[in-house]
């Protein structure tokens, strides 16, 4: 069966390196949104890349959780897999929220929205040198006007709770925290991209849990 792999912000399917779960794996290519573009408009384009004539999976990281979600309003996927991300507004952090509901994102200049690399390797919860390289290399390729735009829509949009979910979320995730425990498969003190640390604990989680589904 193929499963459809959907990346985060700024990020690419080289976020998807050691993901290995015995299914065919395809990764959906980014493209840049249209002025005004809504999430619900953008991921119907996404669409030409997925063949819906047969069974199929979507697995979402972070924000491509949520584009997942989106999808599976429109299509029927067998299994919507969510690695570090949300089904509720309600779960991004309160400083994300009150920077929604203030506006301020709409305002700051694309350019200033990655931050340090320091800081950002901490709030990812990057530990390994490879994988930080790797990670300062996909931001670096990554277009900072998509990224604003996918902040605006995440700030903005309340989110779909699809059917047929599997929840995989670290324990020490500081992007997005863990705010409850209710249908989720923990990783212990897994950070936001531990399918880069710690892909082997998320590669042995989603087999199980796909095994049991």
């Amino acid at each position: 069966m193929k499963c459809y792999c959907i990346s985060g912000l700024g990020a690419d399917k080289r976020a998807f390196k050691h993901l290995d779960i015995n299914l065919e794996l395809i990764h959906i290519e980014w493209t840049k949104p249209l002025k005004n573009e809504s999430i619900s408009s953008y991921s119907k384009r996404l669409l030409v890349q997925i063949d819906t004539k047969e069974p199929f999976l979507l697995l979402g990281l972070s924000f491509g959780g949520i584009i997942a979600s989106e999808l599976a309003q429109i299509t029927s996927p067998e299994k919507v897999i969510h690695i570090s991300s949300i089904i509720n507004r309600k779960h991004l952090p309160l400083i994300f929220r009150i920077i929604g509901f203030i506006g301020i994102h709409k305002i700051i200049p694309a350019k200033w929205l990655s931050p340090p690399m320091g800081i950002a390797n901490w709030i990812f919860g990057l530990k390994k040198t490879q994988n930080k390289t790797l990670f300062t290399e996909i931001i670096s390729d990554s277009d900072k006007d998509f990224l604003k735009w996918a902040i605006e829509q995440l700030l903005g949009k309340e989110i779909h709770h699809p059917k047929n979910l599997i929840r995989i979320h670290g324990t020490n995730d500081k992007l997005l925290p863990l705010s409850d425990s209710n249908d989720i498969i923990t990783i212990k003190d897994g950070g936001h991209l531990m399918i880069l640390e710690q892909y082997n604990d998320v590669n042995e989680a989603l087999i199980k849990a796909l095994s049991n589904n």
